[in-house]
């Protein structure tokens, strides 16, 4: 049997309205030497029995108990024969070029570890997805994907294709308390690996009130914090220096005393609302603006300001005061 270039790999659980759709946007691929590994964790819908109607070579199935996506996930992935492995999703619809151009991409830039491409929302329900893609669709580069880490998952996972070497690298997915994408791009992106992108649509991501992300306790507001105070944590500057966090509000708190929990020194924060300068948050001094830049200066910088515009607002004024993102200073949200 020839080994195919590239391995789909695609957890489902009971998605029997939108498993043939999904399927068949992989079989009608531009690029043909692949092979599309469908775990069924468990399903007790119609699922199982769309699968098996395909009549395709090239359609790998793999059945098994309910153990959830990152079980699935990973299995899916020591079962890939091939050096490259695209993400998919049961619920969602890949374009017929996504193969050939993030294969092309992948063959022509070596030093990348994956690549990704723009997303169409499909469905949305309330406008906090779409603000998301369109986020996520604004990253354009690699530089922007490393330096977004720690805001949002800055990869939709169905729309990435990564190299088996890289995967493994970091030992794949894991089980973990958390979202295990985002989890995953993260301990890549702090190996230095290099997540790029096409400037092409590549996925169609269907949205919809039971997705795990709005169900899974996984995928939790606290939960996402924890995620990004534990991976903070890892960061040499932040393990070394402290952080001085722009913020003193609901998030800049509750950041705070998640880094605390990982044994991260917080010095200081920086706030303009004239109420709270001079106070102390979890031991820390709460300064205002005329000192910010000067203050805690060795420290790491962490935005942390959620209001609209807020983001933008401390990253201007960081890189105005000489921090580097990505090196000493991060925006959180």
């Amino acid at each position: 049997m020839n080994t195919p270039a590239i391995s789909i790999v695609m957890p489902v659980f009971n998605a029997g309205a939108t498993i043939a759709e999904a399927i068949e946007s992989c079989l009608h691929q531009t690029r043909s030497s692949f092979e599309l590994i469908v775990v069924l964790d468990g399903c007790t819908d119609a699922s199982s029995e769309i699968v098996h109607s395909f009549k395709d070579s090239r359609i790998r199935i793999l059945a098994r108990g309910h153990r959830g996506v990152t079980e699935a996930s990973i299995e899916a992935v020591r079962a890939a024969r091939a050096p490259l492995i695209a993400r998919m999703d049961s619920d969602d619809i890949s374009h017929p070029n996504r193969l050939a151009l993030q294969e092309d991409f992948l063959s022509s830039h070596a030093q990348f570890s994956a690549v990704s491409g723009k997303v169409r929302l499909l469905n949305p329900v309330g406008e906090g997805m779409q603000r998301y893609v369109d986020w996520v669709n604004s990253l354009k580069n690699a530089e922007d994907i490393a330096r977004g880490r720690f805001v949002e998952c800055p990869v939709i996972q169905p729309s990435m294709m990564v190299r088996r070497a890289a995967l493994d690298e970091v030992s794949g997915y894991r089980r973990c308390e958390w979202a295990e994408d985002h989890d995953l791009f993260l301990r890549m992106l702090r190996r230095k690996m290099l997540i790029g992108k096409v400037d092409d649509l590549v996925l169609s991501w269907r949205d919809g009130l039971g997705r795990l992300t709005r169900t899974h306790p996984s995928y939790a507001e606290e939960q996402v914090w924890k995620m990004k105070a534990h991976h903070l944590s890892l960061e040499e500057s932040v393990a070394e220096r402290g952080v001085a966090i722009c913020g003193a509000g609901p998030i800049g708190k509750r950041l705070a005393r998640l880094l605390q929990v990982q044994g991260v020194q917080v010095n200081g924060f920086f706030e303009v609302n004239p109420r709270r300068v001079g106070e102390r948050i979890s031991g820390a001094e709460v300064a205002g603006p005329a000192e910010f830049g000067k203050r805690w200066r060795d420290s790491t910088l962490i935005g942390a300001v959620g209001i609209p515009g807020g983001r933008e607002t401390v990253r201007k004024l960081a890189v105005d005061q000489g921090y580097q993102e990505g090196e000493n200073f991060w925006c959180c949200c």
